[in-house]
């Protein structure tokens, strides 16, 4: 087996202590949130785990990525070394519409959000050619509704490879 870029030890020490850092990882809350999950550990062995006094155990990983709400925060790190990225997916509810419908929904979806950013560009906006605060968060907004387009796509396309 291949040697990874970075050892695992030495990640998930620097992980757990950026998750602390951005408040993200409040040791006693994920003590107490683990132990609604029926999984019991010490809190003196969780800060032992951000200290690198122990390694965080492997199967815990998805549950931080639970716990702390930001899966990229968790693994990102990990696998950006060896030239992979994380992107959250959101879960989108199923509508009635058929994968052509959908297909239509994403082209307009994203000529709604180049429409955005084209404003956002323009020199008469708010910022100019800069894009402001509100401009990002309403191209945040339109980039979110294509994702979800394209998560309805994928999962229908998943639904009609699947054996029945």
């Amino acid at each position: 087996m291949g040697k990874t870029r970075r050892a695992y030890g030495t990640w998930s020490q620097s992980m757990l202590r950026d998750l602390r850092d951005r408040g993200r990882l409040k040791v006693s809350a994920l003590v107490a949130w683990l132990a609604g999950r029926d999984v019991h550990v010490d809190r003196t062995l969780v800060s032992h785990w951000t200290t690198g006094a122990t390694h965080l155990p492997a199967d815990l990983l998805p549950l931080l990525a639970e716990f702390c709400g930001h899966p990229h925060e968790v693994f990102g790190p990990y696998v950006r070394a060896v030239d992979c990225e994380l992107v959250d997916v959101p879960a989108s509810p199923a509508g009635g519409e058929d994968l052509v419908d959908l297909l239509l929904g994403a082209g307009a979806s994203l000529g709604r959000l180049q429409q955005a950013l084209h404003d956002a560009r323009a020199p008469e906006s708010p910022g100019g050619v800069a894009v402001t605060e509100e401009e990002r968060a309403a191209l945040r907004l339109r980039l979110d509704e294509l994702i979800h387009v394209l998560a309805d796509i994928r999962a229908r396309l998943r639904a009609a490879e699947a054996p029945e």
